[in-house]
């Protein structure tokens, strides 16, 4: 009995296809009606059915379709074996251990891979498939499926997949594609807008990967398209811009231009490395091995953040204290009792743990200018820190650059929550799943700032801050649209801040 039989679906990475997007694999690979399909994972063999259903369609009564089918979950195997003829073969095996000389070179790859995560490997499997498929970075198991899928292809062959959204954005995602459009004369792909109906009830958001002439490479990698779960294609993502967002974008800055961001401080080990203020006092560890962080977007309820603040955060049960300490010496036995709670096994599977020396020195880097919240619900925020003031890797740190005066500073973080900043924020985020928008560092690098110059921001700056304390994101909003928009569109900003807006909860409440 295979190990993995009584995984969950998470657990195996399985988001089953729904039927539109399995239908459109299915169009793509299936051109003659008399091809052998490799298909990697079967799941509930949705991408089978629909292999099948197209070829009868495209070639009435002569099909001669076969396919291959193969699945670590033996319960899978088992539940397409009972309605799939027993022409077609299925293999109750992890892919990654069929090597290609066991069959004869297929026509097409139809695969809707595994999404499993690279941290949810184990060490061992992670540096084994790193090495073996010569891949960089935290790539997920769909990165290998891919490449050793090729490996079964006959020269003009086809292949048609799903793949995390991610994958465009991602390092290794994109190299994982460049090595695709290498062996391929055409590549495609689609990012799908709206989030598929995943048989798994999942809320991971998909893209397809089209490939055609496998031999004929290379091929460049391709810019991606916009497409519903429903197979329709939609306007490129600027198309549909309104006017006055690209009357104002012309004159936007990039906070590139403005500042240096970076990750936060990684611990590698959050539950013992953050603390609240009676976890100190419990563990009898001093201030001065401690460093005062905002850890959470929570914890950035306004528009700026002081030492202060955070410090009352602790003391409410927030853990907003960063151990740091400068030694471990016998004298600080609160420090090493709290190290202690870290088992060994931890300390040696652990990346950042692994990579620092000594391993228990968190690089708390420089303070923060600012800090610009990664995950968002409706658009990010650069939040103003006061002094000494740092974060972890959940939030980006923003360190603006000597040009940038006291008063540019409000004015990007109003920009941001202004109409102008909310409808940017929906076409520069990205949303992988469950609706939230994230911002990797090079998505907040290209972020457009408004940038006003002459009237003091101060006043407005406070208005809106204490708007968004109070929870009045509106009210913050038309603060922000008052101060910055006249300087663009003179009489008519009101009307193009409802306009920039009108389109943001457009595409918000498509995201969600």
């Amino acid at each position: 009995m295979n190990s993995l039989v009584r995984l969950s679906v998470k657990d195996l990475g399985a988001y089953y296809t729904p039927q539109t997007i399995a239908d459109i694999l299915a169009e793509w690979v299936v051109q003659t009606g008399a091809e052998t399909l490799l298909e990697p994972s079967i799941g509930d063999g949705a991408l089978l059915r629909a292999s099948l259903a197209c070829a009868e369609r495209k070639f009435p009564g002569s099909s001669r379709l076969r396919l291959i089918g193969c699945d670590i979950d033996d319960e899978a195997i088992a539940g397409v074996r009972s309605w799939l003829a027993s022409s077609h073969a299925l293999l109750a095996e992890d892919f990654l251990e069929v090597h290609p000389a066991t069959m004869q070179r297929v026509d097409g790859v139809i695969s809707n891979p595994p999404f499993t995560r690279n941290h949810a490997l184990s060490r061992k499997r992670r540096e084994e498939l790193r090495q073996r498929f010569a891949v960089k970075g935290a790539a997920g198991l769909w990165v290998h499926f891919l490449l050793h899928a090729m490996d079964f292809l006959a020269s003009g062959g086809r292949m048609a997949a799903v793949v995390p959204a991610a994958a465009m954005f991602t390092e290794y995602g994109r190299e994982a594609l460049k090595r695709i459009c290498d062996n391929f004369e055409h590549v495609e792909f689609r990012q799908i807008i709206d989030r598929p109906l995943w048989s798994s009830h999942a809320e991971e958001r998909g893209a397809i990967v089209l490939a055609r002439n496998f031999g004929a490479g290379p091929c460049k990698l391709p810019s991606p398209s916009r497409w519903s779960a429903e197979g329709d294609r939609l306007a490129d993502d600027q198309a549909d811009n309104p006017l006055c967002f690209q009357q104002a974008l012309a004159g936007a800055s990039h906070l590139a231009d403005l500042a240096t961001l970076s990750i936060g401080a990684v611990t590698g080990y959050n539950k013992v490395f953050l603390m609240s203020e009676a976890e100190r006092a419990e563990a009898h560890i001093e201030i001065e091995d401690l460093s005062i962080v905002a850890a959470r977007s929570r914890h950035l309820k306004g528009l700026s953040i002081s030492a202060e603040e955070l410090c009352s955060l602790a003391e409410s049960g927030e853990r907003t204290w960063m151990l740091s300490p400068q030694d471990i010496a016998k004298s600080r036995r609160g420090v090493r009792r709290r190290l202690a709670r870290i088992p060994a096994e931890m300390r040696r599977s652990v990346v950042w743990l692994n990579k620092r020396s000594p391993w228990w020195k968190v690089e708390t880097g420089p303070a923060c200018d600012a800090i610009f919240t990664y995950m968002n619900d409706c658009g990010p925020r650069i939040v103003i820190a006061g002094n000494g003031v740092r974060c972890t890797n959940t939030l980006h740190r923003i360190r603006f650059g000597p040009e940038i005066n006291d008063d540019d500073r409000l004015v990007a973080s109003l920009s941001m929550i202004s109409s102008f900043g909310q409808l940017a924020a929906e076409r520069v985020g990205r949303f992988y799943g469950g609706g939230v928008l994230k911002f990797e560092l090079t998505d907040a690098r290209r972020f457009p700032v408004l940038m006003r110059t002459g009237t003091p921001a101060k006043s407005a700056f406070e208005a809106a801050d204490r708007a968004m304390r109070a929870g009045e994101t509106e009210a913050a909003r038309r603060v922000a649209d008052a101060f910055l928009l006249p300087t663009v569109f003179g009489d008519l900003w009101e009307s193009a801040g409802a306009e920039m807006m009108s389109e943001a909860i457009r595409l918000r409440s498509m995201r969600r």
